[in-house]
C-alpha cells in the first residue's frame, strides 16, 4: 500500500509541476552559500556586499522597507543556532538562527529568493525579540539531528504532497474543531515554539498566556483533539516557499488572526477557563515555522511568532485580493448637506452601531471603507465584534465636526470585554451617507501571571497605560469658542518640532500642557518637545522621522484639531540606548490639539507601538522610513 501511495504522489507531482528541470540551478551548497553571504553582509551592515535585482523587495516583520534599514543597523553577532532549509527547484533558501542586537538576544529568520542569474530578488525576514527563546535555542546549539538527515529517495513524498500535508496543520488549527481528523500527525510528533518544547512535556507549566497546565503534556494530535486552539479564528496568507524534498521539510509562512470573540478555553486539565486577557481584543500573529515529515505525517514542528496590527496585509500576498469596501445599506437618513448637528449625530449613531455589533442600522454608502489602526477590515470585524462600552462627553470624551469637509470626529474611552482603550474616530459623510470610517484604538497594555495584554516582542514605553484611571479630559477640548482659524501650517510646524526635538518655530501658548497616555508631564509643551522633563512627549528622545502627518478633523467652532502621525524609532542612535530605544519601532500617535489665538495650548495624545516602518492604508507614497537611517 505504501508503494501505491508513493506512486500516486509521484504521478500527481508530474501532472501538477511538470517533469522538466532547468538546465542549471543553484543546488543546496549554492543556496546555502548565498545565505551565508547574506548573513555576513547583514553582520557587516553593508547590503552592497550581496547581489540583488534592481527591484529587490526587502521585508522585515511584514513591513516593506528600504534595503539597508531596520535590522541592517542592529545585528552585533550571530549565535550558535542555525537551521537552514534549501529548495533548489524553487531557488529559495531559509534559515532560523539567533542574533544579538544592541546587546540583547533575538531569534532571526530569513527567506531569500535567488534568480537564475544568482541575484536575490526577495528578502523576507522576521525578528522574534524574545530573549528567553534566544537562550533556549543557544542551549540547543543546533537543530535536532533528524531535521538534517537526507531521506532515501524511495521513502520521500513529492513537494505537492509535502505542502498538502503541512496545510492540514493550519486547516486543523483554524477554529480547531475537537472532532476533526488529526491523523496527519505522527504519533511521535513534537513541536517547538520560540525554542520551547510545547508537546509531550510533564513540567506542569502553563501553556502560553493560559493557566492550563495539562495542554503541553499532550501529543500533537491530542492537543488538536481538545479544541483548545479555537481562539485562532482564521489562518490566511498560507505560503510554503521553501520545500526541502531531500530532507522532507517545509518552511511555511502564515498569518494567524484572533478576532477576540472566543470567550473561553475548553477543558484540558479538568475545567474550562476564561480566555486570557491577551485574546480579548483582536490580534494578528505572523508565523514562520518549519515542518519535518516522516512518511506522510508531521513529525517535527519548529514555530516562531511575532505580532502585527490586527488585519495586517501580507507583504508577499498569497490570497486573492479581497474587496473590503462595504456593499452599503441602501438608505439615506442624514440631511444634505450634513451640518454640525448632523455630524455630531453621525458620531452617536456609529458608536451605538459598533456597540450593538450591527453596521446595517446606519446609512453606509456603497463602497464604504472601514479601517482600524491603519488596516482595512470588513465591516463587522474588529471593534464591531468586541466593543462593549464607550465614554461620552461627561468626563472623558469629545465630539468634533468640520462642516466644510463633511467630517466628524470622536475621542474617548472604549472597553472591549475587560480591556480598556483610547478610541478615536474620523468619519466622512457625503450625500446623506457615511463613506469612510477610520478607527484608531490604543489599548491598555499590562503584564500579569497569564501574560497580560502587552503586544508581543515590543519594548516598554516611557509612559505606559495599564488601564487604570484616565482622569478627566481637559474641559477646553469641549468648550465652544464660536469661530477660530486653524492653520495647517501650525500643526505641521508642531510635527516638525517632534521630528527635530526642538520647539523652535512652534507656536505654543504660555502655560501649554500635554498628556501622553493619560500622564501629564512636569514641564511645558515647549520643554517636553525638546526632551526635557520627566515625560518628554511620552516618546524616547531618539525618535526620528515623523510621517503620515494628517489632520483628521479640524473643528473651528471648538478650536480643536484631531490629528495623527507615525513616528519612527530606528534604534541605532549614538551611545548606549535605553530599553525603550533598543528595538526598532514605529509609534502611532493620535492626538487632540487645542488652539488658542493661533497657538497650541493643550495636547492630549495616545501612543501605540507598531513594527518599524509601518504604514497605514491612508498613507501617501512618500511615507516610508528614511533610507539613510
Amino acid at each position: 500500500m505504501a508503494m501505491i501511495r508513493k506512486a500516486m504522489w509521484a504521478t500527481l507531482s508530474i501532472l501538477v509541476l511538470g517533469s522538466a528541470a532547468p538546465a542549471e540551478r543553484c543546488e543546496r551548497s549554492c543556496l546555502e552559500g548565498v545565505l551565508s553571504n547574506y548573513l555576513n553582509a547583514l553582520l557587516a551592515h553593508d547590503p552592497s556586499k550581496i547581489p540583488t535585482t534592481p527591484d529587490v523587495k526587502y521585508v522585515e516583520n511584514e513591513q516593506i522597507l528600504p534595503l539597508g534599514t531596520g535590522e541592517w543597523h542592529l545585528v552585533e553577532s550571530f549565535g550558535k543556532y542555525n537551521h537552514t532549509f534549501s529548495d533548489p527547484e524553487a531557488g529559495q533558501v531559509a534559515t532560523i538562527t539567533t542574533v544579538t542586537e544592541n546587546g540583547v538576544g533575538a531569534i532571526y529568520l530569513a527567506r531569500l529568493k535567488i534568480e537564475e542569474d544568482g541575484k536575490i530578488s526577495e528578502i523576507e525576514t522576521r525578528i522574534t525579540r524574545d530573549p528567553g527563546g534566544f537562550e533556549l535555542y543557544e542551549q540547543r546549539g543546533q537543530p535536532e539531528a533528524v531535521w538534517l538527515e537526507p531521506v532515501a529517495p524511495e521513502d520521500r513524498i513529492p513537494r505537492d504532497a509535502l505542502i498538502s500535508q503541512t496545510n492540514k496543520y493550519y486547516t486543523g488549527m483554524q477554529g480547531n474543531d475537537p472532532n476533526g481528523d488529526y491523523s496527519f500527525f505522527d504519533i511521535e510528533c513534537n513541536r517547538l515554539e520560540d525554542g520551547l518544547q510545547t508537546t509531550n512535556v510533564k513540567t506542569g507549566d502553563p501553556y502560553g498566556h493560559s493557566n492550563d497546565t495539562a495542554f503541553a503534556s499532550l501529543t500533537c494530535e491530542e492537543q488538536f483533539q481538545t479544541g483548545f486552539l479555537g481562539f485562532v479564528t482564521r489562518i490566511r496568507e498560507r505560503h510554503y516557499p521553501v520545500v526541502d524534498e531531500e530532507r522532507q521539510a517545509v518552511f511555511a509562512i502564515t498569518t494567524l488572526d484572533h478576532n477576540g470573540t472566543v470567550r473561553s478555553l475548553p477543558s484540558v486539565n479538568g475545567t474550562s477557563s476564561p480566555i486570557p486577557p491577551y485574546f480579548e481584543t483582536p490580534r494578528t500573529l505572523i508565523a514562520m515555522e518549519a515542518f519535518r515529515l516522516r512518511g506522510e505525517k508531521l513529525y517535527r514542528i519548529e514555530m516562531t511568532l511575532t505580532e502585527a496590527p490586527y488585519g495586517q496585509k501580507a507583504a508577499f500576498p498569497q490570497d486573492p485580493p479581497v474587496d473590503l469596501s462595504g456593499p452599503g445599506t441602501n438608505f439615506t437618513t442624514y440631511p444634505i448637506p450634513c451640518d454640525r448637528v448632523c455630524l455630531e449625530n453621525v458620531i452617536g449613531d456609529i458608536l451605538m452601531a459598533i456597540r450593538v455589533h450591527d453596521h446595517t442600522r446606519i446609512p453606509l454608502a456603497k463602497g464604504i471603507k472601514y479601517s482600524e489602526n491603519g488596516q482595512f477590515l470588513a465591516l463587522g470585524d474588529g471593534l464591531w465584534e468586541t466593543l462593549e462600552a464607550i465614554s461620552w462627553t461627561d468626563s472623558y470624551g469629545a465630539i468634533l465636526a468640520d462642516e466644510v469637509s463633511g467630517t466628524a470626529g470622536y475621542w474617548g474611552i472604549s472597553r472591549e470585554h475587560t480591556i480598556s482603550g483610547q478610541l478615536s474616530l474620523r468619519v466622512k459623510v457625503a450625500d446623506g451617507q457615511i463613506t469612510e470610517i477610520e478607527a484608531n484604538v490604543v489599548r491598555a497594555e499590562f503584564v500579569d501571571s497569564r501574560g497580560g495584554t502587552e503586544t508581543l516582542m515590543r519594548p516598554p514605553l516611557p509612559v505606559e497605560w495599564e488601564g487604570n484611571s484616565t482622569g478627566d479630559l481637559d474641559v477646553t477640548f469641549q468648550e465652544w469658542v464660536g469661530e477660530a482659524e486653524i492653520l495647517p501650517d501650525l500643526v505641521n510646524a508642531y510635527f516638525d518640532g517632534l521630528e527635530r526635538h526642538s520647539s523652535e518655530g512652534v507656536s505654543f501658548a504660555e502655560g501649554c500642557t500635554r498628556r501622553d497616555n493619560f500622564v501629564q508631564g512636569n514641564s511645558t509643551c515647549a520643554a517636553q518637545l525638546k526632551g526635557e522633563g520627566e515625560y518628554p512627549n511620552g516618546l524616547p528622545n531618539s525618535t526620528t522621522t515623523v510621517r503620515e502627518r494628517r489632520i483628521l478633523v479640524a473643528d473651528t467652532k471648538r478650536a480643536v484639531v484631531l490629528a495623527i502621525a507615525l513616528i519612527d524609532e530606528p534604534a541605532n542612535g549614538p551611545g548606549p540606548l535605553s530599553e525603550t530605544s533598543c528595538i526598532p519601532g514605529t509609534y502611532m500617535v493620535p492626538q487632540l490639539l487645542k488652539i488658542n489665538n493661533g497657538s497650541i495650548s493643550r495636547i492630549e495624545s495616545a501612543i501605540k507601538w507598531l513594527p518599524f516602518g509601518y504604514t497605514t492604508v491612508w498613507a501617501e507614497a512618500d511615507t516610508k522610513p528614511d533610507s539613510s537611517l
